[in-house]
């Protein structure tokens, strides 16, 4: 059974621009359809079950060029269905944010950020936090690689089936707490962020850890942070990525992207240290994490 849903971003939005600017767009369930510049995923529907869809966009005249979602269902979408494949479509592309104040500030403070057009900026992120979670925990201290092959057994091991072609979902947090350690280990290879992993998994299953958007509504972005490195495998570097990823950008994600970037553009006499690097963007204010981003990005452009 195939619907087709359309849906119009409230700010101006270009989703191969969201696509391409970060890699969750090619962890699965999710991939990149470069021929149509657009997201194929996998999603498990509350009461409903898992679909397939394909989101994908036409003209990019850098205004509200709508959105088109094709979705694959074994029967018929219900309402609620189509309501929460909205809302988690939305999200996920942040068709609500509004980045504004960011585009101002990038002409201000001129190239490469005043080269970023209207409807840039967003970075694709997953439905739910505890999806985002996991897969932080997946990038740290290991190559892309890895994480990609990490995601991957994790999706095939515990996600739930789509009966069209065998692909599966995100993992429910209660498809991992239901079985023992010594299990979830024998069948995702995450060395020792297995444990983080599957703690996380028993902790937001009992709910233990409230990792639901509305928990975090109304915090500051500290508070916010607090509570994440309360989350264990979370440091700075996993809580930086994870504010990001929840639209505050306050934090950079110091890892080894962010080092090797920092010696090749602005210290590469070899005088790099790690907070005269942080400094540079100390004048972004609560868009630090986008001011650094897109900086690497037309970097690694040019070279």
């Amino acid at each position: 059974m195939q619907t087709r849903l359309r849906i119009t971003p409230k700010y101006p939005f270009n989703l191969n621009a969201c696509l391409r600017s970060h890699g969750w767009a090619s962890l699965q369930p999710n991939a990149y359809l470069p021929d149509k510049e657009g997201l194929l995923r996998y999603e498990h529907l509350p009461g409903f079950g898992v679909v397939k869809m394909e989101v994908t966009q036409g003209a990019k005249d850098g205004g509200q060029s709508p959105l088109t979602v094709i979705v694959d269902s074994a029967t018929p979408l219900t309402a609620d269905a189509r309501q929460a494949l909205r809302k988690r479509v939305a999200h996920m592309l942040r068709l609500d944010e509004d980045l504004q104040p960011f585009y101002a500030l990038c002409q201000v403070k001129g190239r490469p950020w005043s080269g970023i057009q209207p409807g840039e900026g967003l970075l694709v992120r997953s439905p739910s936090i505890y999806e985002d979670l996991v897969k932080v925990i997946c990038t740290t201290n290991i190559q892309w690689g890895g994480t990609k092959r990490m995601a991957a057994e994790f999706v095939s091991a515990f996600g739930a089936p789509y009966g069209g072609d065998g692909e599966r979902a995100f993992p429910l947090p209660e498809a991992v707490a239901c079985v023992r350690f010594e299990e979830f280990t024998g069948r995702v290879r995450m060395g020792y962020r297995a444990a983080y992993v599957y703690e996380l998994s028993v902790g937001a299953a009992s709910g233990e850890i409230d990792l639901s958007h509305a928990s975090f509504s109304g915090l500051t972005t500290e508070e916010i942070r607090q509570r994440l490195k309360a989350v264990k495998g979370v440091g700075d570097y996993a809580a930086a990525s994870m504010l990001m990823l929840m639209g505050r950008y306050d934090f950079i994600a110091v890892d080894t992207v962010f080092r090797d970037f920092m010696k090749a553009r602005y210290f590469p006499t070899g005088d790099y240290s790690e907070s005269r690097a942080l400094e540079i963007y100390q004048g972004w204010g609560e868009w630090k994490y986008l001011a650094y981003w897109f900086d690497m990005l037309k970097f690694r452009q040019q070279a």
